[in-house]
């Protein structure tokens, strides 16, 4: 039978939780809510009542909203089976990531299990892993080991090999993260969905956002060669192809690589002159690629994970916005963070 078939639970949950995304308008407002408004809005209210200190106060709440991130996408969840159940949770396991890094920093640099455990997620049972017995493990190898069966076991295999091979948690921490995309691509391949374009323009644009932060990072603030920055690269993106990468690897200048990305995305990021700039503007064009697949998508499913990608984002616009008031930034610090959802050419004629 066909996963898109009759989801009329389904597509009634995501037009009923859709209507809590933020509009382009509504996030400079938000600046001027006051601080208890904005927490109450999203239930936060007693995690600012608990501590004094704001830094304390902040991880509680990145928590707090990843945990309402997965209540919402335990709902959407519930009605799917077979391929489509598999992606989304593929898709969801990327925060269970943060915690297998959190833990292999932790058993590196020798913290305490408690430590440790203090700064791991509270995630679902349908993506956690065995913190405890991870905890426990003699070293990062073991550690790896350990979850080379399971829904991890690819990425853990493959992760302890370049571990082995480099011995350097940097190597390791960029493999978890290419390999996690790598595999979400795949999940794609596997899906039969009526909106297999959509769903592929979806994966495909995250892997185009990742890819162009990772090569200006790797490039001109690590100041990799150019071959080691392009093996560090998901080579199965959009725009963004195998032959494109390895061109673009060998710029020289920030601003060449800028001038010489596709057309949508030198567009998209003409003007910009810091990462900052261009992470907040990548990340309104995949939550604009996201919203129109919720709207225009026939498919139940694409809409689905559009849906949890563009929520993603506004939660963690709300939590710049948050945390930048809880640490009293100036307000100027906190408008250039939400000024990216302006489209590129509107803030061009605003300056």
């Amino acid at each position: 039978m066909n996963i898109c078939g009759s989801q009329v639970y389904l597509k009634t949950r995501i037009r009923i939780l859709s209507n809590q995304l933020l509009t382009e308008q509504e996030v400079p407002n938000l600046l001027q809510v006051p601080l208890t408004d904005l927490s109450d809005r999203l239930s936060l209210g007693s995690i600012l009542e608990e501590t004094a200190d704001p830094h304390y106060a902040g991880t509680k709440l990145e928590r707090s909203m990843i945990r309402l991130l997965m209540l919402e996408f335990g709902i959407i969840l519930y009605p799917l089976a077979g391929k489509a159940r598999e992606l989304l949770l593929y898709w969801s396991r990327k925060f269970e990531l943060y915690n297998l890094k959190t833990l292999i920093r932790g058993k590196l640099n020798g913290l305490s299990l408690e430590t440790i455990r203090d700064d791991l997620h509270e995630l679902p049972d349908n993506i956690r892993l065995p913190h405890e017995t991870l905890l426990h493990a003699e070293n990062v190898l073991e550690m790896l080991r350990l979850l080379e069966r399971g829904a991890y076991a690819t990425i853990a295999r493959q992760a302890r090999q370049v571990y082995e091979e480099k011995n350097e948690s940097f190597s390791l921490d960029a493999a978890i993260d290419r390999l996690y995309y790598s595999g979400l691509a795949r999940y794609v391949q596997t899906t039969e969905v009526t909106d297999q374009q959509g769903l592929k323009h979806l994966v495909s644009t995250l892997i185009d956002r990742q890819n162009i932060l990772w090569l200006l990072r790797y490039r001109f603030a690590y100041d990799f060669a150019p071959s080691k920055a392009y093996y560090l690269l998901i080579p199965n993106g959009g725009y963004l192809t195998r032959q494109r990468l390895m061109a673009l690897s060998n710029l020289q200048s920030f601003d060449d690589l800028l001038a010489k990305l596709p057309l949508r995305y030198a567009n998209l990021l003409r003007g910009s002159t810091n990462s900052m700039q261009i992470r907040q503007r990548l990340d309104m064009h995949v939550s604009e690629q996201a919203r129109r697949l919720i709207r225009f998508s026939p498919c139940v499913v694409v809409a689905a994970l559009g849906y949890m990608v563009a929520r993603e984002k506004d939660l963690r616009r709300l939590f710049a916005i948050l945390q930048g008031r809880l640490l009293e930034l100036d307000q100027a610090i906190i408008e250039e963070a939400v000024a990216s959802w302006a489209e590129p050419e509107v803030m061009e004629r605003a300056s």
